[in-house]
């Protein structure tokens, strides 16, 4: 089963390129264009979390429903939760613990790499 947590991690690869693109690449990126802007770019979504006219919407939304105000903090939740599946799940891929060390640690980042500098970048 350890091609579950291998997965996980590559999900976790690309989730947080999905962030670092949106913070720091969103004007050249896919994003750019997706329908519902008020949630997707950065510098309108960040309004979300403050929306709420009560104390407690307020708290709701800046904690732990903050991963619904914008698509930053849902894809760095879906990141987290990769992470957090892919230890539950962890077997090892090979005999050699640090091996499999390399093994997840270039999954995680090369998979990055390929979203943050290619997959999400428009053309």
């Amino acid at each position: 089963m350890w091609f579950i947590t291998l997965i996980l991690i590559i999900l976790a690869g690309m989730f947080n390129a999905a962030m670092d693109v949106l913070r720091y690449r969103y004007k050249t990126s896919i994003f750019k264009d997706w329908k519902y802007q008020n949630w997707v770019n950065p510098a309108l979504s960040q309004m979300n979390k403050w929306k709420p006219t009560t104390k407690f919407g307020d708290l709701m939304m800046s904690t732990v429903l903050v991963w619904v105000t914008d698509m930053w903090h849902f894809v760095k939740m879906l990141m987290w939760t990769s992470i957090m599946f892919g230890i539950i799940f962890y077997n090892p891929i090979t005999s050699f613990w640090l091996l499999d060390v390399f093994i997840l640690y270039f999954s995680l980042t090369g998979t990055f790499e390929l979203f943050f500098s290619v997959i999400f970048i428009k053309k």
